[in-house]
């Protein structure tokens, strides 16, 4: 991705109350930078919900669906690759596929922001100067696009990634929270589409999964070294109340707590 682009259209958004289509497709690429207020999109099979200080980029030639939820302050841009060739340009959505939102670091949203202030003011001048820095800012935003995903690809051949080990462990020790995914997201600086698929890459499951797992998991301990109630055990797993855990159970391993402890706890005694 170490392509610069070529802005040739730009409009900014002031708290749009809805967007004029839900569906669109474009034969450019197309950004999104959000100021304020969220949206929900789908590009090919990435979906999700982007919020103040994210980016959504969108290929060209593809449907991009979106809802607002709240009043948009948005800038939108049209930009072509300064690519050489198909192939180029191929490989630069190959990087982004499953990663068409950002959600940046609070370093890196400082300038992000800082680009956008400068752009909002350029947004009605179309002169020759105004153009270029339109061009530099905006660019200055993709830069910091290609850094996160080239850092994902990285991570994803080399299998480390300290962040993503971090929420893991939290999740680990905070298994009788109320967890959101979302919110361990939030907690390491990442969009939900970008931490899902740097969790998937290293652990290779996503972290939905793998917090159900290792609920049920310990779910499973508690039942045969312990004699607490169901209902405590729910809680100590993250779950309101003993029945709701009790289906989630019967569907992971397809019998009730009750009666996986009457079958192997007899069986450990």
């Amino acid at each position: 991705m170490n392509y610069s682009l070529y802005l040739y259209q730009q409009f900014y958004w002031k708290e749009k109350a809805r967007f004029d289509l839900r569906s669109s497709r474009y034969p450019s690429w197309v950004m999104f930078a959000v100021e304020k207020g969220d949206f929900r999109y789908r590009i090919e099979s990435t979906e999700g919900k982007a919020t103040a200080g994210d980016v959504v980029i969108c290929p060209p030639n593809t449907d991009f669906h979106r809802v607002m939820e709240k009043p948009l302050s948005f800038h939108y841009f049209k930009f072509y690759l300064n690519a050489d060739g198909e192939e180029a340009i191929e490989r630069t959505r190959a990087t982004l596929r499953d990663l068409f939102a950002f959600k940046f670091t609070p370093h890196e949203k400082d300038r992000f922001f800082n680009n956008l202030r400068h752009l909002t003011r350029l947004s009605a001048r179309d002169d020759a100067e105004s153009i270029r820095w339109k061009n530099h800012f905006v660019n200055d935003i993709w830069l910091l696009l290609s850094m996160e995903a080239e850092m994902l690809s990285k991570y994803s051949l080399v299998m480390d990634d300290p962040l993503i080990k971090q929420a893991k462990l939290w999740i680990d020790q905070h298994l009788s929270d109320k967890i959101l995914i979302k919110d361990v997201a939030e907690m390491v600086h990442l969009h939900p589409v970008q931490f899902n698929n740097r969790f998937q890459n290293l652990f290779g499951t996503n972290p939905s999964k793998y917090l159900l797992a290792v609920r049920m998991e310990t779910a499973k301990r508690y039942l045969l070294e312990t004699d607490y109630t169901i209902d405590h055990i729910a809680r100590l797993c993250g779950y309101d109340n003993g029945f709701y855990m009790s289906r989630v159970f019967s569907k992971h391993f397809a019998m009730s707590p009750s009666q996986y402890r009457k079958t192997y706890a007899a069986r450990l005694s």
